[in-house]
């Protein structure tokens, strides 16, 4: 099988050491000899190209897109409509009817279709809702999730045109993922998105509360300009009989540390999520089963994310 990643330079680096790993014919697209040539050192390619379209009419089985947001829609469908099946880098587009066009079209062709959202993949997150479910902590009453970054900027995520918005349905859906994960639905949601640097052209702090309907209420924080942040778990849950935090403190390969569950430390497997979101994408393909990270569910952070941009009164 052969996967075609578009836009090998920056992120795309990861999915190609990903590729790599599961032993897959790897090629990639980039605007200049000089991305490719840098790409190379990534991973061992059959093939390069520079032309988008000649790189979609390929030969490849997959097509990876880690281009700009507001490419997403256009490439995934034309890419669907010529029979491959595609990744797509998070987010899965940059507005809800792009998103569900984009689904339609995978389901029409039949082909698969999945976002790269590694956060779904962290161990961390799956225990946590495992450990609620068995009344571990209780009735949940609190979630908070967020986080503080300073971020240098630079680049196309500049641009809210390419972007789609700001650090919210950029970084910050990643943790609409696991917020909505642990949360559920929603039924009321008040927020602000606000710029405060001159890094981005949209929002770069995001600060949010939602009301879950299964009783729980929820603040979301994402910065990408907090100068100097302390080290903070980037989610709690609370209920009225414990509580299940993220433990900042121990770094690993995954996007969550462990767990601190009622004051204890909960031992969590330590996993590559990129290999294993790709290794499943791949045997979703070969065994014709469903992908491991339904698409559904990117459009459902993609709602989330809408839906405090709505909820924002935009202070600037």
């Amino acid at each position: 099988m052969e996967v075609l990643v578009l836009g090998c330079r920056g992120w795309g680096k990861v999915h190609l050491e990903a590729l790599q790993k599961l032993d897959l014919e790897v090629s990639a697209f980039a605007r200049t000899d000089g991305a490719i040539e840098e790409c190379s050192k990534h991973a061992r390619l059959k093939k390069s190209f520079t032309d988008v379209n000649e790189a979609i009419d390929s030969s490849a089985d997959v097509i990876d897109i880690v281009l700009p947001h507001n490419m997403h829609k256009d490439i995934a469908i034309k890419a669907l409509e010529k029979g491959k099946h595609v990744l797509v880098e998070k987010p899965i587009a940059t507005t809800v009817q792009d998103a569900w066009e984009m689904v339609n079209t995978a389901r029409k062709m039949k082909r698969k279709f999945m976002v790269t959202e590694q956060f779904f993949f962290d161990p961390s997150v799956k225990v946590a809702r495992e450990l609620i479910e068995e009344g571990k902590i209780g009735k949940v009453h609190t979630i908070i999730v967020r986080s503080q970054s300073k971020w240098k900027g630079g680049g196309w995520r500049a641009s809210m045109k390419e972007m789609g918005g700001g650090n919210l349905i950029d970084g910050g859906i990643h943790f609409m993922d696991t917020f909505l994960n642990i949360g559920g639905e929603y039924d009321q949601v008040k927020s602000f998105t606000y710029r405060t640097g001159d890094i981005i052209e949209g929002e770069d702090e995001t600060m949010a509360l939602f009301r879950f309907k299964v009783g729980a209420y929820g603040m979301f924080y994402y910065s990408w300009n907090y100068p100097n942040p302390p080290l903070l778990p980037r989610f709690e849950i609370v209920g009225d009989l414990g509580s299940i935090v993220e433990n900042a403190e121990v770094k690993l390969k995954k996007p969550y540390g462990p767990l601190i569950v009622n004051g204890r430390p909960w031992h969590i497997e330590d996993v590559d999520v990129y290999y294993e979101l790709l290794k499943g994408f791949i045997k979703s393909i070969e065994e014709d089963s469903e992908v491991p990270f339904p698409p559904e569910l990117a459009v459902r952070d993609l709602e989330g994310v809408m839906a405090i941009y709505s909820a924002s009164s935009g202070i600037k």
